[in-house]
């Protein structure tokens, strides 16, 4: 059994067959399928549009299926439950986790993990709904938050950047108050794209750093990304928390970060690095 409060560090390696051709990122997360308020055609409409990039990574940022928060598993843990009870949520548990597996195979080989959000299940084994997602994925389980360096190799050449990711924490009304929690993040490590979900808000902001290469003043960009939720807030005659708080209603789907590996040989120099930017 591996804890579901572990930080993980994790390399991915990504071939790069040519220069100048921008491969994709696409982290997705809160997606909390098989809630009422889940909108499931924007979920399969994504999912129709992920299969045709054939050059993108994928990133699971958390709460994939709507089972037990914190405090619905404590209260399960403490139920005493029958034996019978307790296989009989095994028993959804997996067939709902199995089903949201089918949904995303086509990631298989190209997701680079899955961080484990506040919404999942725990089997009666000690294993977390997102923990059988990864074995049956065979993808690396990162934990409630990771490090992650992704490696691009160019023949002999390679380039990296580094992913700081959280579920997230903290909810904010306004957007800026949401990237500004992002943004603390890189007071704790340093890395290139730092990404959070779980205030369901979709949106990016660009940063730069400057930095020394020996003497030589040099500019490092940097993302900052919300990733965004397929859980509808509004829906007439549904119960809603976003209802009764009467909080904004979220723009539904995913971020998408754009990498492409370059070459700068210019002033005698010869520089193999990754460019950065997202659309939302």
């Amino acid at each position: 059994m591996i804890s579901d409060s572990i930080f993980t560090i994790h390399r991915f390696v990504i071939p790069v067959r040519s220069l100048n051709v921008p491969l994709y990122l696409i982290p997705f997360g809160d997606i909390h399928r098989y809630a009422p308020l889940c909108d499931v055609d924007a979920w399969l409409e994504f999912l129709d549009w992920a299969k045709q990039k054939i050059h993108a990574y994928f990133l699971g940022m958390g709460d994939y299926d709507d089972l037990a928060s914190y405090s619905e598993r404590k209260a399960l843990m403490h139920a005493c439950l029958h034996e019978s009870t307790q296989i009989t949520l095994d028993q959804i548990y997996a067939e709902r986790t199995r089903q949201l597996v089918r949904e995303i195979n086509f990631m298989r080989g190209r997701l680079i993990g899955l961080v484990e959000g506040n919404h999942h299940g725990i089997l009666q084994s000690g294993m977390t709904t997102t923990q059988m997602m990864c074995e049956l994925l065979k993808c690396k389980y990162l934990g409630v938050s990771s490090f992650i360096r992704l490696v691009f190799i160019h023949g002999k050449k390679s380039a990296t950047l580094d992913i700081w990711c959280h579920h997230g924490r903290g909810a904010a009304r306004l957007a800026g108050g949401s990237i500004n929690t992002v943004e603390q993040m890189a007071s704790i490590a340093d890395a290139d794209i730092y990404l959070m979900g779980h205030d369901h808000k979709k949106g990016a902001v660009p940063l730069s750093k400057l930095y020394l290469q020996g003497t030589r003043l040099r500019q490092k960009k940097i993302l900052l990304g919300r990733t965004g939720s397929f859980l509808r807030g509004y829906v007439p005659d549904q119960p809603s928390y976003v209802a009764k708080a009467q909080l904004k209603p979220c723009d539904l789907g995913v971020i998408k970060i754009e990498l492409t590996p370059k070459r700068n040989k210019k002033n005698g120099e010869d520089d193999y690095y990754v460019d950065i930017h997202c659309s939302v």
